[in-house]
């Protein structure tokens, strides 16, 4: 969460430098492995152990329930890293246990798209999603719109909300300044 905050009080330090921040939008771009989110659907298989085997969704809270294992925090890690610790939370209970971690559904993270856009609404966020993309995954600007996109983030603290002001026309010229890549709860809006 920290590394969100920095981003963003870079992105403000260098909108004066527009062009010379291009080379940093690919390297800052985050990593394309998926992270279990809350609310996704996983399916636990549990090799000859049909009774420890189930599809569940990832509670609000972050965390699964499986039979002997308990409570497990699923939610920000990959389905290896969750299958790890699923292996090692069995191992006093189950023999050799060889467990798979797939994901079924992915209903968590989500970012959302206001205003003069063609389809005002939140959008999973799968994968690696830029302000870029996600207008355009709106639908794109309407008759209406004016240059001025208002990008809203969560602060890291949890209290407020950091607003960074972008304008459309460098946007659309890959003129924009720093990396601009959504996270969870984002929100873009086209007055």
């Amino acid at each position: 969460m920290r590394r969100q905050g920095l981003f963003l009080w870079a992105l403000l330090a260098s909108a004066g430098c527009a062009t010379s921040r291009q080379g940093e939008m690919a390297a800052a771009r985050p990593e394309p492995e998926y992270r279990i989110g809350r609310e996704d659907v996983l399916e636990i298989v549990v090799y000859h152990e049909p009774e420890l085997s189930r599809v569940m969704p990832v509670r609000p809270d972050g965390k699964i329930s499986l039979p002997l294992a308990g409570e497990v925090e699923a939610a920000g890690k990959t389905a290896p890293e969750l299958k790890a610790e699923l292996s090692r939370a069995l191992a006093p209970y189950v023999r050799d246990a060889e467990v798979s971690v797939l994901v079924h559904e992915i209903n968590g993270p989500k970012f959302f798209v206001m205003g003069e856009v063609a389809h005002p609404g939140g959008f999973p966020l799968r994968g690696a999603t830029s302000v870029v993309q996600a207008i355009a995954l709106a639908g794109g600007t309407g008759e209406f719109a004016g240059n001025d996109v208002v990008w809203l983030r969560l602060k890291t603290s949890g209290q407020g909300v950091e607003k960074v002001k972008l304008s459309y026309r460098e946007l659309m010229r890959g003129e924009a300044p720093g990396s601009l890549w959504l996270s969870p709860g984002d929100v873009i809006y086209i007055p």
